[in-house]
């Protein structure tokens, strides 16, 4: 009994080095240095194992090493010769050297099996989910061993050292850099635990391609620029300014290829509590800010934060105006869709409800406010608004005339207005 109760015990050591190996290396450099900074004293001394990552595993590792050679020593020792003789008594037809080397083979199994299963296995896997709660548990005696055996650890350390050295490889090297692929993947998996909700999981990912996109690809296009003509009277601007509520217009002169200015709504209200009847929009209008089309939107909002602009003017190769962005239109690539100052209801979604299970969306519907609305799973990533979900299940742009249909899953799509290479308004049904 004293001999099956030294072999647990030489088990449950192996245990313990196992877990503890795997419960340090899991741990969370960055939280545990701010517990150690805060003055959390067993955070301290895992802090200091940590920094010597080398010497602890050694350390570790010797623990691991010595407990299962005893292991597996003692118990070819103690437990081989009684069960030869039973075997032998019992009438297997061998000699005794011959059972001896069979019970001595038999044991090692079991003996491999039990430790793998509870010195190894059992004890990694509570590791990785308690990992914090078992380095602490075990951060003491680990040091202690750590203090005990360091000249074996130095010399083990040397040893292995010298031999990385012939593979040509540095083995002080560090590479603590994560790349951008690391670290989509770590918010992924946060993502299916939980821990970063969908949103979250969108800004973060958006960041990452912020450099990626032009600003051609986030601008309002020519032909839906709202702009006034630098000859308009105050009582247009005024109405137009009413219907719409923008904050800024771009200003032109005969056609939009001209911007000449933009105007800021607020500096009319000057001119109407002045009551003045000498009205000339050229006298307020501020100085309009061109960009290339070819510029990232990462650059793009560089230059539009130094300069302290809000509004921009995209120009194409030959001068023309090719489209407008504002500093809104970059921080949505990052947030997703921001609401007007003015209140948003369900008008302002570019939603129009019909029935319980039908609506006309307009094209410029961002998918995460569809899924919102509609309670659906439209694919997010690739494409950001209805418009070109649809145009990438289509593989082109509808005809305005050829009532183009598309299902996805249990919802209908089918086209209802169609212009200058955009989808304007689908007609969205839900089975």
């Amino acid at each position: 009994m004293g001999s099956l109760i030294i072999l647990i015990v030489l088990i449950l050591l192996n245990a313990f080095f196992a877990a503890s190996e795997i419960a340090l290396v899991s741990l969370n450099d960055n939280k545990i240095e701010r517990e150690a900074d805060r003055g959390d004293k067993t955070a301290q001394l895992i802090n200091r194992l940590l920094k010597q990552p080398g010497r602890f595993l050694a350390t570790i590792q010797i623990g691991i090493t010595l407990a299962g050679f005893l292991a597996s020593a003692f118990a070819a020792d103690t437990f081989a010769a009684p069960v030869a003789e039973f075997l032998y008594e019992w009438g297997l037809p061998l000699s005794l050297p011959a059972i001896n080397t069979i019970a001595v083979f038999v044991i090692t199994i079991l003996l491999s099996y039990f430790t793998l299963v509870f010195g190894e296995l059992v004890p990694k896997q509570l590791a990785l989910q308690k990992a914090e709660t078992i380095a602490r548990f075990v951060v003491k005696p680990i040091t202690i061993l750590f203090k005990v055996s360091l000249p074996i650890v130095v010399f083990l350390n040397a040893s292995t050292n010298l031999f990385v050295r012939l593979f040509g490889v540095d083995p002080n090297a560090q590479n603590d850099e994560a790349t951008e692929e690391e670290i989509r993947m770590m918010i992924d998996i946060g993502g299916e635990r939980g821990t970063i909700n969908t949103r979250e999981k969108m800004m973060i990912h958006n960041i990452f391609e912020f450099n990626d996109k032009r600003v051609s690809d986030v601008m309002t296009h020519r032909t839906a620029i709202s702009a006034i003509d630098v000859r308009a009277g105050i009582e247009d601007i005024i109405k137009k300014v009413s219907e719409e509520r923008y904050t800024r217009y771009p200003i032109y002169d005969q056609h939009i290829d001209q911007v000449v200015g933009i105007l800021h709504t607020k500096d009319l209200i000057p001119l109407l509590t002045s009551g003045s009847d000498s009205f000339v929009l050229e006298r307020i209008m501020r100085e309009p800010y061109f960009i290339i089309n070819g510029k990232s939107i990462d650059e793009v909002f560089r230059m539009m934060q130094a300069e302290n602009l809000h509004i921009a003017i995209v120009i194409d190769e030959y001068g023309g105006t090719h489209g407008l962005v504002t500093i809104e239109d970059l921080i949505e690539e990052i947030v997703g869709e921001i609401s007007s100052e003015h209140g948003i209801n369900e008008d302002q979604l570019d939603i129009e409800r019909i029935t319980a299970n039908e609506a006309i969306v307009k094209g410029k519907t961002h998918l995460v406010d569809f899924n919102e609305y509609f309670g659906v799973e439209l694919p997010i990533g690739q494409h950001e608004t209805i418009n070109g979900f649809l145009i990438n299940q289509f593989g082109r742009i509808p005809q305005q005339d050829e009532q183009a249909e598309h299902v996805y899953k249990n919802i209908t799509f089918s086209i209802v207005e169609v212009s200058d290479k955009r989808i304007e308004k689908i007609h969205v049904s839900i089975n």
